[in-house]
């Protein structure tokens, strides 16, 4: 697994693109790249068989493994700090492990924290105003950063 790591960050550099995970699951490797301007089906083609390439050459993996390349997908949670920042001033649906559970919109972002802010709306019955709540946490206090998913009437 280190050494397909390797091989993907080494092509996802070349390419302009980010590694975000390798999985293996039973039978199954899954590699999860993207863009800061989403990855498209030919370049996750283009990884997969780079991957591949180098696998038939120096292992015999894919005689036990069934291999897979992919974007990380929406339901997905984030697990770079890269991936918050792609997504800058837009909707996040969050979860921390101390069971906050909020949509916020991501604000800013560095290696260390992530800051949502959280629009409460207003409410006419009890004539409250709008609330903006900023939550500032680290990437160790998220336990799912999810993109929403909205359907339209």
């Amino acid at each position: 697994m280190e050494k397909i790591r390797e091989w993907a960050e080494e092509y996802c550099r070349e390419h302009n693109l980010f590694l975000v995970d390798i999985a293996a699951h039973a039978k199954n490797i899954t590699v999860s790249a993207d863009s800061m301007t989403n990855i498209t089906i030919e370049e996750c083609a283009k990884l997969a068989r780079f991957l591949i390439a180098r696998l038939e050459e120096e292992t015999e993996i894919l005689n036990h493994y069934t291999f897979d390349v992919s974007s990380p997908g929406m339901s997905n949670s984030f697990k770079l700090p890269i991936q918050y920042q792609k997504r800058i001033d837009k909707s996040m649906n969050v979860v921390t492990k101390e069971g906050l559970e909020f949509e916020g919109y991501i604000k800013e972002v560095d290696d260390a924290k992530v800051i949502f802010e959280q629009i409460i709306p207003a409410n006419k019955k009890t004539k409250e105003e709008e609330k903006k709540i900023a939550h500032t946490l680290t990437y160790n206090q998220i336990l799912k950063a999810t993109i929403p998913f909205k359907f339209k009437k």
